[in-house]
């Protein structure tokens, strides 16, 4: 009888030893660095502010915005539907639906472009599919889009066409309340002139495929 038991207990460790080894099934799988660094290398994985504000105006149901900024600067500002999920906070599995969901390119942005690269290489060294960085930020989108400038006369007829879209996209986001182009300062602000329909300028190079 104690050799019976003897075996049992030998044959449960020999068990509770194999079960150590077992993979972590858990963890996220990792790319190996060398394809880190091709995938890092690959000026595709940026969206330029004009591509993302032309995405968001069209209402682009593959288009995820997240925003890695703290909480309280999310509240302070947030781009259109756009979600916050701290860089901090990437890894945590209440998240992980909202990164791997299917159909979604993730763009991630933050005030410059550095904390929503680092998100971007996190995620993207966890094998997270379409991912995204919003090229310079909510600082570029703001110099390019609701700070847009007006090109000289003699500007290449697709940099006016740039800036249209831009002064058009602009209004949209504040409801006509920015000047007009050619609008004085100390008008009251009405004007008999509509606001320009948002046109999507087509750009010579798109976004490429999910990184």
């Amino acid at each position: 009888m104690d050799r019976r038991y003897t075996i049992l207990a030998i044959l449960l460790i020999i068990a509770a030893s194999g079960l150590l080894f077992l993979p972590d099934r858990s963890k996220p799988k990792e790319i190996n660095p060398q394809e880190l660094l091709a995938a890092i290398d690959d000026p595709a994985r940026f969206i330029s502010t004009d591509q993302v504000t032309e995405r968001i105006i069209g209402a682009d149901p593959a288009l995820q915005l997240i925003d890695v900024r703290s909480p309280e600067e999310f509240r302070k500002f947030a781009m259109q539907g756009a979600i916050n999920i701290p860089i901090d906070s990437l890894l945590i599995p209440q998240f992980k639906d909202v990164l791997t969901q299917a159909g979604k390119d993730k763009v991630f942005y933050s005030s410059s472009d550095l904390a929503a690269d680092e998100a971007w290489q996190i995620c993207r060294r966890t094998s997270v599919p379409r991912i995204y960085v919003m090229k310079g930020g909510l600082n570029e989108w703001f110099n390019t889009i609701m700070k847009c400038s007006e090109p000289n006369a003699t500007a290449p007829s697709q940099d006016i066409d740039l800036y249209h879209f831009r002064l058009a996209a602009r209004q949209y986001f504040t409801g006509g309340s920015q000047l007009n182009s050619g609008q004085r300062e100390g008008n009251s602000g009405a004007s008999d002139k509509k606001a320009e329909e948002v046109k999507v300028v087509k750009k010579e190079t798109k976004t490429g495929g999910g990184c």
